[in-house]
């Protein structure tokens, strides 16, 4: 008997649809009830807990303190294995924040979400679902993020993620992918799991030992995320005096407007360090709008997506504020894809 710690956070995975408003119901998993339903033979036993319920697009980073420190709270030598179901939206913001929180535990956490509500014909809920529960019958630690994309639906291939290299969904196609396209693993529906052949492996992932020895997180302060766009006006930008740091994302050349050194300005006055997100550490030149922003106090942030860059700097102006160049270069849970010095 496997017993599976099932932690509840709200999202369309546990959300009802009503006179056509999706919207989640506090003490209910349908996926779960789906997955009784359906294989009552299961080898499963649950316990529920639900420190949130929220619609991702809502979350904030105070729940993930809500939610990461009830997790590291708990008595886990009871279980076998932690699922928590989430929203979509942000799912791979919280998929990298909860791999550098989580890892380590002794017992494999897997995080889930759905494309649409349980009880809807196209939903990738309970497929999703049972693949988290099949990973924690094969793995004894690590954090993975599992996800079916719509196109691999009908044959039930269920992508498992590395959480810290997963990103955003497509808009269109509702589909997720990993920061260089190269799926870690798949879980198919028999429950065989299989391996991509990418620099990492499932032993890598279970034999990672936790980088934070602490029971309890908090964010009091932010950071600032920026994307670039067209005529990007940054005089417009406030930077509050409880912003930590400033994370500029780049183009995928590596480059912003070199109007952005307006902003740099700013934050080198108020001593708020500024980061380039993501550069490339393979490659072999820079354009010199970039170069200018480095030669002027930007830090560069190589080999490492949007998602981990804003977690890992969240946590770093709160916990490694003295440091927060050297515990960036530093690898919480294979975040960084090419290591560098």
């Amino acid at each position: 008997m496997k017993n599976i710690l099932l932690v509840l956070t709200g999202g369309t995975i546990g959300s009802f649809e009503k006179n056509g408003i999706i919207g989640t119901e506090k003490g209910k998993c349908r996926v779960l009830e789906l997955f009784e339903e359906k294989y009552p033979d299961s080898d499963c036993q649950f316990e529920i807990k639900e420190p949130l319920n929220i619609l991702s697009e809502n979350l904030t980073c105070n729940d993930w303190e809500t939610l990461v420190n009830f997790i590291l709270s708990l008595d886990l030598s009871g279980f076998d294995g932690m699922i928590i179901t989430h929203g979509s939206d942000t799912l791979s913001y919280s998929s990298a924040m909860l791999g550098m929180c989580l890892h380590g535990l002794g017992l494999p956490v897997v995080i889930t979400a759905s494309n649409y509500v349980p009880d809807d014909t196209r939903s990738n809920a309970l497929v999703n679902f049972k693949a988290a529960i099949e990973l924690i019958q094969q793995v004894h630690d690590g954090v993975y993020t599992v996800y079916t994309n719509p196109p691999d639906l009908p044959s039930q291939l269920s992508h498992a993620f590395i959480p810290t290299r997963m990103k955003e969904a497509d808009r269109f196609v509702d589909c997720f992918y990993d920061i260089d396209s190269i799926p870690f693993a798949i879980v198919d529906k028999t429950g065989d799991i299989r391996e991509y052949g990418n620099d990492l492996s499932v032993r890598d992932l279970e034999e990672r030992q936790r980088f934070f020895n602490r029971k309890e997180f908090y964010f009091e302060k932010s950071v600032q995320l920026i994307h670039p766009y067209p005529s990007i006006n940054y005089d417009n930008i406030t930077i509050s005096e409880n912003t930590g740091a400033v994370l500029h994302i780049t183009y995928h050349s590596g480059t912003v407007s070199e109007k952005s050194l307006t902003l740099l300005a700013k934050c080198r006055k108020k001593n708020i360090p500024f980061f380039l997100c993501s550069l490339k550490n393979s490659a072999k030149a820079m354009y010199e709008t970039s170069n200018i922003l480095l030669q002027n106090g930007a830090v560069p942030l190589y080999d490492i997506s949007t998602e981990s860059a804003y977690a890992k700097l969240l946590l770093a102006v709160n916990l490694q504020s003295d440091n927060m160049e050297e515990f960036m270069k530093k690898n919480i849970y294979f975040e960084i894809t090419e290591e560098y010095e």
